[in-house]
């Protein structure tokens, strides 16, 4: 299988490199093949080696130019400004787009997503790309249907990946669709990937919107972020914003996409995670630091949003050891 990899300036060396490095090894597993299974060519605009955003170069001998056809091109993410980047790599997403009528199957990782997007190859399909770009994305691309919250999504002729790290995640998917299952499960227990990681979920940060204009819905923002473990309701935050419980749930859910109360819940879980990350505290505790006094029905809620317990939530990001 003939993959070619797309280099360009700012990009994520490390997505290259780890993907590279897992699907090498892949090749090593096929005892007795003397031909890798995997035939890896790094691509870039002129075939002369391009600057990762660390500075160091990331070498290629081949140019988008070249006639040379390729089962899978995989493009990494980068780290720079996004519409900038875009905007500079007009002629890769040219190429892409011309490359995928040709027949050839695209996928990408992190926000690589994006010159995808911008090729409009994922117009009327299925994507994911960095948990951190869900609201850049949805208003930049609104004819794809985004599913930020997951590792993997496969349309067949193009497949995205979540987050930076997910391109591990993405090369184990590749080796196990396209080379053998087994094989995949062997390379994700030697790179300590976790292959059944299917969701961003747990990762994801709540960050709260301010550039929606509202004024007074920013105030209240700021007061439950302030406010949050006490016993807050409508009927307190009516008082606080002078507003009618009508007024208020429509102007808040209109400039922040939740509730005042969806919002309170918001701000609680995200104040669990940190102290589950960062103190000993038991789940008891920190429920009612966070101003919930039944713990299941917050248990409940902490697993809605994180797709994991707090005990699990706990062992998978805790920064901190046993007492």
């Amino acid at each position: 299988m003939k993959i070619g990899i797309l280099a360009y300036e700012n990009c994520t060396a490390s997505m290259i490199s780890s993907l590279m490095d897992i699907l090498s090894l892949a090749n090593l597993q096929r005892v007795g093949e003397k031909r890798p299974f995997f035939e890896i060519t790094v691509i870039t605009r002129n075939g002369r080696p391009v600057k990762s955003f660390t500075g160091h170069p990331v070498a290629s001998s081949t140019p988008i130019t070249s006639k040379q056809r390729y089962d899978l091109i995989y493009i990494p993410g980068f780290l720079a400004d996004p519409i900038a980047t875009l905007r500079q790599q007009r002629e890769n997403i040219a190429w892409l787009h011309a490359s995928h009528k040709r027949g050839m199957k695209l996928c990408a990782a992190c926000n690589g997503n994006l010159l995808l997007a911008e090729s409009g190859l994922l117009d009327g399909k299925m994507a994911t790309t960095h948990w951190n770009l869900r609201d850049f994305f949805v208003d930049r691309y609104p004819n794809v249907r985004l599913k930020a919250e997951k590792i993997i999504v496969d349309e067949g002729d193009v497949i995205s990946a979540g987050g930076v790290t997910a391109c591990m995640n993405l090369a184990i998917y590749l080796i196990a669709k396209y080379m053998s299952v087994e094989i995949a499960i062997r390379c994700s227990k030697i790179f300590l990937v976790d292959s059944g990681r299917k969701v961003q979920t747990p990762y994801m940060v709540f960050s709260t919107p301010r550039s929606h204009g509202d004024r007074e819905i920013v105030k209240l923002q700021e007061w439950i972020e302030d406010h949050y473990k006490e016993q807050v309701s409508v009927d307190v935050l009516m008082n606080e914003s002078m507003m009618s419980r009508r007024t208020l749930v429509r102007r808040f859910k209109s400039a922040t996409g939740d509730t005042p109360l969806e919002y309170l819940q918001r701000v609680r879980v995200e104040n669990a995670k940190r102290f589950l990350e960062t103190t000993n505290r038991t789940f008891s505790e920190i429920t009612w630091d966070v101003g919930y006094d039944d713990i299941s029905s917050f248990q409940r809620l902490f697993k809605e949003h994180t797709r994991l317990t707090p005990r699990e939530y706990r062992t998978k990001f805790a920064m901190v050891g046993d007492e």
